[in-house]
């Protein structure tokens, strides 16, 4: 049977996140507003047309339904 010949492309990045993702930081403290993933680098990722830098840990997908209201609903949607 044949295998799906997919492209494998090699990568160091071990990041969860993708450039054009949409995230909000968990925490309560940070601000609650909608950031987009310019650039992922390491452990971390530029935001918002590189004007901010976050940890993996310290941010998280948005939901759909924060994705309709424009901001970050709770630490854990």
């Amino acid at each position: 049977m044949n295998e799906p010949n997919l492209p494998q492309q090699p990568t160091d990045n071990k990041s969860d996140f993708l450039v054009g993702d949409v995230v909000v930081f968990i925490d309560a403290f940070k601000p609650d507003h909608l950031m987009t993933v310019h650039k992922v680098q390491g452990d971390g990722v530029l935001l918002n047309g590189n004007r901010n830098f976050a940890l993996n840990h310290l941010i998280r997908t948005v939901s759909v339904a924060e994705l309709k209201v424009g901001k970050r609903l709770g630490e854990v949607v």
